[in-house]
């Protein structure tokens, strides 16, 4: 009898915790969230329609705080952006592909207070439209985040150049 409220009570608390882990996000797991976010709305399938697009691209912008920065050595996209700016972007870019996949690897996030640095690594592969080419790209970025009314919003993008033989 004891044993089976021993192990009663012992169920309960794991699935307390796992229940407050997983309902009350730290904010490490909101950074990743963010992280994994972007990659879905960046993301395009063969054949995506335009709605699933639209939704994607409005759904980018709200990851965005007002004003995000792009620091990038081939000067493309460099500068300040808003929003809705970043959105015009994706749908251009995302219309010379017909299939798009962005990955993000091996993130390391600082936080001091409301503001967070995150090196990561980012894989791009994009199939060309209306070819069988494809473009592939990995690269260290450092990204910065603002914690807004609770909510982490990318402020700056910045390609972090590694040592080429």
């Amino acid at each position: 009898m004891k044993f089976k409220i021993i192990i009663t009570f012992v169920l309960i608390a794991v699935l307390g915790v796992t229940a407050s882990v997983y309902l009350f996000p730290g904010d490490r797991a909101k950074i990743r969230r963010q992280f994994e976010s972007l990659s879905g709305f960046v993301s395009k399938e063969k054949g995506e329609s335009a709605f699933v697009m639209a939704y994607k691209v409005n759904a980018l912008a709200s990851l965005f705080d007002d004003s995000c920065s792009f620091e990038f050595s081939q000067n493309y996209m460099t500068g300040e952006y808003s929003p809705e700016q970043i959105t015009g972007h994706a749908v251009k870019g995302r219309a010379q592909f017909s299939r798009i996949s962005l990955t993000f690897y091996d993130m390391v996030p600082e936080i001091q207070k409301d503001i967070a640095v995150v090196e990561t690594t980012v894989r791009f592969h994009g199939e060309l439209r209306d070819s069988s080419k494809f473009t592939e790209d990995t690269r260290e970025i450092r990204c910065s985040l603002k914690k807004n009314g609770g909510k982490w919003k990318f402020t700056s993008f910045k390609v972090v150049e590694v040592l080429k033989k």
